[in-house]
């Protein structure tokens, strides 16, 4: 995806510092760790560059992205319709019939949006195929802790074993990322302006 083009389709002058860092690094597919404040365009920094992870001609759930909230589940999927990418998005989450959910996974998402107590129910009826998931996004890594989905988190992340790349963006520092998360050596985009030691599961 060409990101001037995508910056002019949405209306921006220039991508921010922030977001331009994470356009260069997340194609490269390692870890990354975003942390940046709420309200600086995380949802922009980590979106673009997953069209270039997208594989032409799979078929499934290529990218999982986790939210803490059925309205960020609906806000990333409407900005992920904006750019006009040509590859389906789905997003799930509690308080409406399973059902419907069923219906859109006749035909798999590229990506796929979802509050983790939903995503967990889905992956234990096996009503999608996870294998094919490669990408996973823990946004607002932060609130996902602090609501106490733990369990689903570590749950989800060990259905997936074709997983290779984790991206967790988060609005505040983080002294340690929990062992489930698989993250060993990432690399941390640190935009908060209160850099510190962050330990993960390969400096522990």
């Amino acid at each position: 995806m060409d990101l001037n083009q995508l910056r002019v389709q949405l209306g921006f002058t220039s991508w921010n510092e922030m977001q331009q860092a994470a356009h260069r690094l997340i194609p490269q597919k390692k870890d990354v760790i975003l942390l940046a404040p709420t309200g600086t365009g995380k949802t922009l920094a980590y979106l673009p560059p997953l069209t270039e992870l997208l594989e032409a001609g799979q078929a499934g759930v290529q990218v999982l992205v986790l939210t803490p909230s059925r309205e960020l589940a609906l806000q990333t999927e409407e900005v992920w319709r904006k750019m006009d990418t040509g590859r389906k998005v789905s997003s799930f989450y509690g308080g409406r019939d399973l059902a419907s959910d069923k219906g859109k996974l006749l035909e798999p998402p590229s990506l796929l949006i979802g509050t983790p107590g939903r995503i967990t129910d889905h992956i234990s009826r096996e009503t999608f195929i996870t294998e094919t998931i490669h990408t996973i996004v823990l946004d607002e890594f932060d609130k996902l802790l602090a609501l106490g989905f733990e369990e689903e988190l570590s749950y989800i992340i060990r259905s997936l074993p074709g997983l290779r790349q984790r991206l967790l963006i988060s609005a505040t520092n983080l002294k340690e990322i929990p062992a489930f998360t698989g993250i060993a050596a990432p690399r941390i985009l640190d935009f908060t302006g209160n850099q510190e030691e962050i330990n993960t599961v390969g400096n522990r």
